[in-house]
């Protein structure tokens, strides 16, 4: 899991984050606890920080000063001295590497610091910004570098096992100028969720390197180890439960008072200082449900030796074929048959099992995502691709096998606007032309039509029609409706708006008229929303009607795959007596579909 927040204090943050923890006794390394705190990125390399941190440095990066006395140069009185990013490992990973005593999980050069090394690698890559004021004008630029240092944490505040790293990112980083300017840090912040599961996918295959099997579960590619048991798991979260009852009972709602209650409710028989007594603590629990983790990590640890003594044949072809049958297995409802996003031949002409999975991986989550866009931002693939969890995938086999269906024309490159920023994107030829079919039919049926009542007579007849007065934007709607000599038109409001009401009056205007109002939803609970809100008053006892009192009211509405079912054969067959009876009874009928965003441009 990864969690994000800003660093308040520079000092604070020294003594808090530099000091010792659960780090000196024999439980994954016979090393120091300096050797767990570590600088990092490109910013920090340059400016000469390895190895170790100090609590004197560290205070002095996070105020905005270097080793060599360069300041950042835009500070403000308000300046953040940094931010936590928090990468920590799932629950069983934490068993496996307290209680079970696996050392290679753990530690500088264990599976989860690797990991966290490889995400902020990529964060540094592709996340890292300044902006930059010139003649007036101030933009943003990518600077590719940070000074981050990385300090491992091995508890909750609950004292549960918990591996953690904090990765704290002082508010710096070296501009085209060649000066240290503030980090622009919006898009780290708004990339959280991209940078979890890309953190999850290489922690992933680090501990199947070691032998671990893995299994899927939760948001952001979040996983637990195969073997440790759901109870084990389930005694080690319940301390957190129990603070956040009693903090709710005691109406506390701030960090600050929950580490109070942490503390006066912990058990007086726990010394926090004694870090040896609460391993075997956590070991005297987790025996208690019988879970032995020295027996299950003997198992792991032959698996991994057997993986080697297979040599390079038995990990390449067989290895592969083996693996891409699995993922198969798991995606295999959003490939195409046969899908032009996976190459033929794949296992044969794959150099690992990570490039070959990496292929289904992003095929299928292109195919997950054009079913509600049609373009779609780079860093979503990424992560669709990498939630699902298939064997070896890391962010840089998503990423090369992205730019090779760039190369082949498979996907194509453009940019799309995300929350009013502008962000690369791809979509597929086939979604470019089907976004243009739908384009150019909107556009076939500009004045195509006839009014189904005139301009000037709609708005009293609208407001006469409506159960309650329509406002004047819910008018205008409505009014567009049933006055436009368009085929097709769009209204957009938020939820709230009275879209109900609004469509309540069209449906009875448009009836008067002798036409029929057909309504589309691509959700069952939605198309009984629709027949409710544009039911006739008079016909509507109370909010939950029967199907028979839906169809007494004359309201009509179906789910939009019924729809479709329902009148596909009669598109490819429309000269047949079935298709044209169709056409008749669909005659005079204005479709109303819900929420068409939600409904993939195909449909």
């Amino acid at each position: 899991m990864l969690s994000m927040a800003p660093v308040r204090s520079a000092s604070g943050a020294a003594k808090y984050f530099a000091k010792d923890d659960f780090v000196s006794g024999e439980y994954y390394t016979d090393e120091k606890a300096g050797d767990v705190s570590m600088w990092g990125g490109e910013g920090a390399a340059a400016a000469g920080l390895e190895g170790k941190v100090s609590q004197e440095t560290f205070a002095k990066v996070l105020g905005g000063e270097l080793p060599s006395g360069e300041r950042v140069m835009d500070q403000r009185q308000s300046r953040r001295p940094g931010y936590d990013l928090t990468f920590s490992a799932p629950k069983s990973v934490s068993v496996m590497a307290y209680i079970a005593g696996d050392k290679r999980i753990l530690g500088p050069d264990g599976a989860q610091t690797k990991a966290v090394q490889q995400t902020m690698a990529w964060v540094e890559k592709n996340l890292a910004e300044t902006r930059i004021t010139k003649d007036g004008k101030t933009e943003t630029v990518k600077t590719g570098n940070l000074v981050y240092a990385l300090f491992q944490h091995d508890t909750s505040r609950a004292l549960d096992p918990q591996a953690h790293i904090h990765a704290i990112v002082a508010n710096m980083t070296k501009g085209p100028d060649g000066k240290m300017h503030a980090l622009h840090a919006d898009r780290i912040w708004s990339s959280n969720s991209v940078i979890g599961s890309i953190y999850h996918s290489y922690l992933r295959d680090e501990l199947e390197k070691l032998g671990y099997q893995v299994r899927m579960g939760g948001k952001h590619g979040t996983f637990e180890i195969v073997g440790v048991p759901k109870e084990v798991l389930e005694t080690f979260s319940q301390r957190r439960e129990q603070i956040m009852e009693k903090a709710a009972e005691l109406g506390i709602v701030s960090p600050k008072g929950r580490d109070g209650v942490t503390v006066t409710t912990r058990d007086p028989k726990l010394n926090v200082e004694d870090r040896d007594g609460l391993v075997l603590d956590w070991m005297k629990k987790a025996a208690e449900h019988g879970f032995d983790g020295k027996k299950l990590l003997e198992g792991e640890l032959a698996n991994a030796a057997s993986r080697e003594d297979a040599g390079l044949v038995g990990r390449s072809y067989h290895a592969i074929a083996d693996a891409v049958k699995v993922a198969m297995e798991t995606v295999s409802g959003l490939l195409r048959s046969p899908d032009p996003l996976v190459d033929r031949g794949i296992v044969r002409f794959a150099q690992s099992t990570g490039q070959a999975n990496a292929q289904l991986a992003v095929a299928s989550a292109v195919r997950s995502l054009d079913q509600r866009e049609a373009a779609f931002d780079k860093d979503k693939v990424a992560k669709k691709a990498l939630d699902f969890g298939l064997k070896g995938v890391t962010i840089d086999h998503v990423e090369a096998r992205v730019e090779q269906l760039i190369e082949k024309g498979k996907l194509l490159v453009g940019e799309i606007k995300v929350e009013g920023k502008t962000v690369a994107a791809v979509t597929t030829p086939d979604a470019l032309r089907t976004e243009e079919a739908i384009l150019a039919r909107i556009e076939e049926g500009k004045g195509a039509g006839t009014p189904i009542v005139t301009p000037s007579a709609v708005p009293d007849r609208l407001q006469a029609a409506s159960p309650h007065p329509l406002n004047e934007g819910q008018l205008a709607a409505a009014t567009l409706i049933v006055s436009t000599p368009d085929r097709i038109v769009a209204v957009q409001g938020i939820a709230g708006a009275g879209k109900s009401t609004m469509l309540q009056a069209v449906a009875r205007v448009v009836e008067s008229e002798g036409k029929s109002v057909l309504g589309l939803a691509f959700q069952n609970k939605m198309v009984a929303d629709m027949k409710e809100g544009m039911a006739r008053p008079d016909a509507i006892p109370n909010r939950e009607m029967s199907v028979d009192q839906m169809k007494d009211s004359g309201v009509q509405a179906e789910t939009i795959a019924y729809f479709i079912w329902h009148n596909a054969k009669h598109v490819t067959n429309p000269n047949t007596p079935e298709a044209q009876a169709r056409r008749a009874e669909l005659k005079d009928t204005v479709i109303v579909v819900d929420e068409t965003s939600m409904v993939s441009n195909r449909d």
